[in-house]
């Protein structure tokens, strides 16, 4: 077992699961919102009741990209308003 960013890395046949994809998310927006280490968001919030901006999404996206190796738009954000929509997403499209 793998660790990425201190986040288990759960590979489905090459591919990035949707747990793992919302771990990475939540690990994200946690250091993005400066909240402690270890704080859970609920993954079913809107980014936006979350407390992200348009600048903590672009933060967040990035974090994103980097921590998954493949490009996650901010736009993806605002078409995919929770956690769990766009883990399932990018899990459905990686």
């Amino acid at each position: 077992m793998n660790t990425e960013r201190g986040i288990v890395n759960e590979r489905n046949g090459g591919r990035h699961t949707e747990a793992h994809i919302a771990a990475v998310m939540e690990e994200a927006i946690v250091a993005d919102l400066e909240l402690p280490p270890g704080t859970r968001v609920d993954p079913d919030a809107a980014f936006s009741d979350l407390g992200l901006d348009s600048a903590g999404v672009v933060a967040v996206s990035g974090r994103v990209s980097d921590a998954l190796g493949r490009e996650v738009p901010p736009e993806s954000f605002f078409g995919h308003a929770t956690v769990t929509e766009l883990a399932r997403h990018l899990a459905a499209t990686s």
